[in-house]
């Protein structure tokens, strides 16, 4: 039980870190721009903090690692209807 309990609770720390990272982005660049960029930065933070765990680095790649990857498409999904279209 307390698995998916730990489970829920990186989804929703992934899904928070990436939306609030993105909008303060979406101020300075645009949106897709600014969900990849989040999302880089995400990923170089927690892979950096992951290198320093030694023996635990797979456990915690698989906290962030999976749920960061949960998030991304519908990030990128919010980002793309974020866009302003080019209508010909």
């Amino acid at each position: 039980m307390m698995d998916i309990a730990f489970g829920l609770f990186a989804l929703a720390y992934s899904g928070l870190v990436l939306f609030t990272v993105a909008s303060s982005l979406r101020r300075l660049m645009p949106p897709m721009r600014a969900a990849l960029t989040a999302f880089a930065l995400s990923a170089g933070v927690h892979g950096a903090t992951t290198l320093m765990l030694g023996e635990n680095a797979m456990l915690a790649f698989a906290f962030w690692g999976i749920p960061h990857l949960l998030i991304l498409p519908l990030l990128l999904l919010s980002a793309r209807r974020q866009t302003p279209s080019t209508g010909a």
